[in-house]
């Protein structure tokens, strides 16, 4: 490749033991061409305006932007409230703003004080981001358009605002409606945003080995109104959550908008988190959460804050707001919880298989970190769980040692098979974050766990695994990931036909 070296001030610099000409990161950016490398050397970079590429890379000869340690980009820009969980748009202010081009790399540099964006994407593709340290903004990256697919998000850090969990109150993040149903606009709205956000993109997302902190949500993906009726795979399609840490997020760690198809979940740790997975009015379906971790020692919100509650799942409300069209499965996974599992709402086609799921023992912990009595479900008036159709909740082979388990399933008939039930602990020390389960229950199962693919295909799950995400000091590896078949989860029934 060709090197183009990159300074603050666009003079001669000493770099690798000789002295070489530099340009300014913009300069070098707008002469950007195929297979070069700009590469950035340390310092402080500020930019009033965005960054923008002029031109593709292509497969064989990408654009790379690479820093060094040391290389800042400080946008110096302050928060800016007309955007709150929305679309920035291309007229939004982002460093990096990489509209109708492909092929290009951003790697190992470091971003501060970018509001609303750090990196704004729209109608591109096949697009790599990597080792980036970014802090502040509304959104790390925020993709947009019908024409964007093939994003790679690797080994980056986010943190929004440390603020964000203990300091600022849920209600004065997320606006509220008055009694005529006009928007209050509330005092931290551009704090509701999310590391990856996106709009009308068909999808092909991989966000993998992140550490994602103290924000509002992680990964949450809309369809614009105008799109709600596309088919089911146009959009937010084949997404890939794994291996990464979501520490202190206020809201949801993973947020599908609207329709979702083929979503990995996998592998990663879930600590202090408020709601782990949302699927409430989400069309689509295959949906695959596995060998995840969850665990809290802290409790979000100042004192009076009423949204501290959590769950699990953040179900639908029924009725007609949008419900799965096809299953999902949840299985092989650990939760250490505060929180209910489910607190209300309804699903349909999801599978809930071998997963451990232990509540701590609130009079071990400090005071109000959890209810002294809170319970497994919401109640039942709340909560609509089936089994009936073609699309049967179903819950099978979980390990729990809530004292209320397996009654609480009483008013949900044929919902729970083969309940494993303890009145211990399950992990060997779950506040400690030590997710081996104890030797009492350490068995495997007897039935082969059969997850279908979205693509027709069956995967078998290993037998011997015990229950939870850890077996003998192994994660739970689950399936190799399946694209979606279009052709196929087109041609399924669906609940509403």
């Amino acid at each position: 490749m060709e090197v183009v070296y990159v300074s603050s001030d666009g003079q001669d610099h000493w770099i690798d033991a000789k002295l070489r000409p530099t340009l300014t990161l913009d300069q070098a950016i707008a002469q950007s061409q195929p297979g070069q490398m700009i590469r950035m050397i340390a310092g402080d970079y500020c930019f009033a305006n965005p960054l923008r590429f002029p031109r593709s890379g292509t497969a064989d000869q990408p654009i790379i932007v690479r820093g060094e340690p040391d290389a800042v980009i400080d946008a110096g820009k302050l928060p800016d409230p007309s955007v709150s969980a929305s679309n920035p748009g291309s007229s939004g202010y982002a460093v990096f703003q990489l509209i109708e081009v492909a092929h290009i790399r951003l790697e190992l540099f470091t971003i501060k004080r970018a509001w609303p964006s750090a990196v704004y994407i729209e109608n591109s593709h096949d697009l790599a981001f990597r080792d980036l340290d970014i802090a502040e903004g509304t959104y790390a990256f925020y993709a947009n358009g019908e024409q964007t697919w093939g994003i790679s998000i690797s080994d980056c850090r986010w943190v929004q605002d440390p603020n964000i969990w203990r300091q600022i109150r849920w209600d004065e993040i997320h606006d509220g409606k008055d009694e005529d149903g006009n928007v209050i606009k509330v005092e931290y709205r551009y704090l509701n945003g999310a590391f990856f956000g996106s709009d009308d993109i068909i999808g092909d997302v991989e966000i993998i080995r992140n550490d994602i902190c103290d924000c509002y949500n992680g990964v949450r993906m809309d369809v614009s109104s105008h799109n709600l009726d596309a088919p089911v795979g146009s959009f937010n399609r084949d997404v890939r959550i794994f291996d990464n840490r979501f520490r202190y997020i206020r809201d949801n760690p993973v947020e599908p908008e609207a329709i979702a198809v083929g979503w990995w979940i996998g592998r990663n740790r879930f600590y202090n988190c408020h709601k782990l997975f949302s699927q409430d009015g989400v069309r689509g379906g295959f949906w695959y959460y596995f060998g995840n971790i969850c665990w809290f020692d802290s409790r979000p919100g100042p004192e009076g804050d009423e949204y501290n509650g959590g769950a699990v799942f953040k179900l639908g409300k029924g009725g007609s707001v949008a419900q799965p069209d096809y299953v999902s499965n949840c299985f092989h996974n650990s939760f250490f919880l505060r929180q209910k599992y489910i607190k209300k709402g309804t699903t349909r086609g999801l599978t809930n298989a071998r997963n451990a799921i232990e509540h701590a023992d609130p009079t071990k912990l400090p005071e109000d970190l959890m209810p002294l009595d809170q319970t497994f479900f919401g109640s039942a008036d709340k909560l609509d769980l089936s089994s009936d159709g073609p699309l049967p909740v179903l819950f099978k082979g979980d390990l729990a040692n809530h004292p209320t388990y397996p009654d609480v399933f009483d008013p949900y008939n044929g919902v729970l098979s083969d309940p494993r039930v303890s009145s211990i602990p399950l992990f060997e020390d779950g506040l400690g974050g030590r997710f081996d389960l104890r030797p009492e229950h350490r068995e495997g199962y007897c039935e082969t766990l059969r997850i279908p693919m979205p693509d027709g295909s069956t995967w078998k799950c290993d037998r011997t695994f015990w229950p939870g995400a850890i077996t003998d000091g192994n994660i739970f590896d689950g399936p190799d990931y399946v694209p979606v078949d279009l052709d196929y989860i087109r041609g399924l029934p669906t609940c509403d036909e």
